[in-house]
């Protein structure tokens, strides 16, 4: 074996300590910062994310060009719910490694819950692309998508997260439901709330679930809608209701109320409906019968969706009577738009015309105009709803004395209760400006609060309602309060 000289031991031993020179710098920088790397690591497998953020903010002030401490200081910062500080060290992340797809992942997530869900979609999608396998990132992917409202595309997701995950499966098939209603796919709708109620793990998501189901199979099965009300009722000013407020006895009486309404859609489509409505309003006054009303409300209807908006027409004919006399013919014209802004908020803009003639009191006849604008809002958890409206009417008597001007709120709220308990809380003001002058003018306060519960059946219900209203006027001033006991059939 042929020996190496020394001088050429030296030139290797040289080139060997060069390599090493130049190696060991960018090794030990690499490795910086790793100790406190590891205990963070550690502390956040142990949900310690407070010693987890501490350990892993220094090993990212040691070597702030390591992605895998960036990323885990997001992780951490996203468990501890600092959103912005996460979304910084994040993108860190991915700047320094675009590949790796679990920064990817965590950053669409954080995405998801900063509510910037076309950006978490993106991201997500790219993960799923990249392995088609991951229950999370299909998941959040298609829930994104649906908060979008890409309904479309979301069951493809939700789907194979469900078909993966036990504990995913009810809450996917459930949005997978909602998403196949929203475009019209009824039959798919209705197998995947099925689904949902057979794995929900809580009451609630079960109870929705039914909601859909129910729903669903009478829009479906039934072109038509009925209603039915009868009421026990206590009232303590007895009057002619909102047809006349000056009309009040300061008397007391009971009364039985009824009420029965029915629409029938001879054009039923997915994004079109065209029907007929009746509508019938009775009093009968123990004593008072002199104050007894008939209300009878034919309606003519149609609805085209283009989404998110619907287009509505209505032409109301309606005929009222005061024990057997005719009391008011009433010709009613109501355009309106409907704008489901999102999943929880629909807007409802109308205008209506209003031709009133009184038999008795042609004075009192005359045009109307109103317009009228309402929100409403389904709070997280679908638990209670919000909803208001804000209008404004012009009343054009033929006679000044009854002509005036109108201004029209309501506030209220809607809280479902344990026990199948509905809560409703309806509060309304009224501000009235005659044209004859000042002393008529009126403020008109009323409040309304309902508990109603279903009775031996989902569409039987009984309902107890107490109103209070309060009109301040020179001329016209009076409360009246009613207490209401009825039992309510709907299909």
């Amino acid at each position: 074996m042929q020996k190496i000289s020394f001088r050429k031991q030296s030139r290797l031993l040289f080139i060997i300590f060069m390599i090493l020179y130049s190696y060991f710098p960018a090794f030990a920088q690499e490795e910086k910062g790793r100790a406190y790397y590891d205990f963070g690591v550690f502390a956040y497998e142990d949900g310690d994310y407070e010693g987890a953020e501490k350990n892993l903010k220094k090993a990212v002030e040691m070597n702030p060009k390591q992605p895998f401490y960036n990323h885990y200081l997001g992780k951490t910062l996203i468990k501890t719910e600092q959103y912005p500080e996460a979304l910084k060290y994040l993108n860190a992340a991915l700047e320094l490694a675009p590949d790796l797809s679990e920064v990817k992942y965590d950053l669409g997530f954080l995405n998801y819950r900063m509510s910037e869900y076309a950006k978490a979609a993106a991201l997500l999608k790219d993960v799923v692309a990249a392995k088609p396998s991951d229950v999370l990132a299909n998941y959040y992917t298609g829930i994104s998508l649906y908060k979008l409202k890409n309904y479309k595309d979301a069951p493809d997701y939700l789907l194979r997260a469900a078909e993966k995950s036990p504990t995913l499966r009810a809450n996917a098939y459930y949005h997978v439901g909602i998403c196949y209603q929203k475009i019209g796919e009824n039959e798919k709708s209705l197998e995947s709330f099925t689904l949902a109620r057979q794995h929900a793990d809580s009451e609630e998501l079960k109870e929705n679930a039914e909601r859909w189901i129910q729903a669903i199979r009478k829009q479906k099965s039934a072109p038509y809608s009925l209603y039915l009300k009868v009421g026990r009722q206590y009232d303590d000013n007895v009057s002619l209701g909102q047809l006349d407020e000056e009309e009040h006895s300061d008397e007391a009486d009971w009364l039985t109320v009824g009420y029965f309404s029915g629409r029938y859609n001879f054009v039923q489509r997915k994004t079109c409906q065209v029907g007929l409505g009746y509508s019938h309003y009775q009093t009968w006054y123990d004593d008072m019968n002199q104050y007894d009303m008939t209300g009878s409300i034919f309606t003519l209807y149609a609805k085209y969706r283009i989404r998110p908006f619907t287009f509505g027409f209505s032409y109301l004919p309606s005929f009222y009577w005061v024990d057997s006399d005719s009391y008011l013919k009433r010709h009613q014209f109501m355009p309106e738009i409907i704008w489901e802004v999102n999943e929880q908020t629909v807007t409802r803009l109308s205008y209506s015309y209003y031709d009133d003639d009184y038999p008795d009191d042609e004075s009192r006849s005359g045009k109307s105009h109103e317009l009228f604008l309402d929100i409403f809002y389904i709070l997280p958890g679908n638990r209670a709803s919000l909803y208001g409206g804000l209008g404004y009417e012009d009343n054009a008597a033929d006679a000044s004395e009854y002509a005036y001007a109108q201004i029209k709120s309501k506030l209220g709220f809607s809280l479902k209760m344990p026990w199948k308990l509905n809560l409703d809380m309806t509060g309304k003001y009224y501000h009235k400006e005659y044209d004859s002058g000042g002393e008529k003018d009126a403020d008109k306060y009323s409040g309304a609060i309902s508990l109603s519960r279903p009775v031996f059946y989902e569409w039987l219900e009984l309902t107890a309602e107490f109103d209070c209203t309060k009109n301040d006027s020179d001329i016209n001033d009076y409360k009246r309060k009613t207490a209401t006991m009825s039992v309510t059939a709907r299909y």
